[in-house]
């Protein structure tokens, strides 16, 4: 039996603005640490590691799914910062101290930033182009 949400979420997830969806990656990258950071502080330390793999789980798909042909310089840095991330997210694990997610979710707070300007400007063109006022 289907579950309706988990339909609903496969078909947003289908058809929804690439650049869109790169920000709803990294919004929940820093879901992820932030709770992450949080069950650290209680050391919940197995709760803590969840919301890291599921953290590293999106940085891979993000990382994989990378165009170095078409993406250029842009994508070997980018292709640079993932790699960064999830070898932070294997050192995070062993720290004691849980400001060591901070810097990390800084990152990630202005690649999203980045990325969001991009799909706004992107949108508006289209829309634009197809005569329509967002």
């Amino acid at each position: 039996m289907v579950n309706p949400i988990e339909a609903y979420q496969r078909t947003k997830a289908q058809t929804i603005d690439p650049g869109k969806l790169i920000v709803m990656c990294y919004d929940a990258i820093i879901k992820d640490l932030k709770e992450a950071k949080e069950y650290h502080e209680k050391r919940n330390l197995e709760a803590s590691y969840d919301k890291i793999r599921h953290a590293q789980d999106i940085v891979t798909e993000l990382l994989v799914a990378l165009d170095y042909e078409q993406g250029g310089e842009i994508a070997i840095n980018l292709g640079k910062i993932y790699n960064f991330l999830l070898r932070q997210f294997i050192i995070i694990n062993s720290q004691t101290d849980p400001t060591f997610y901070d810097p990390l979710i800084k990152i990630v707070e202005e690649l999203r930033d980045a990325w969001d300007q991009i799909a706004r400007q992107s949108s508006s063109s289209i829309s634009e182009a197809k005569g329509i006022k967002i």
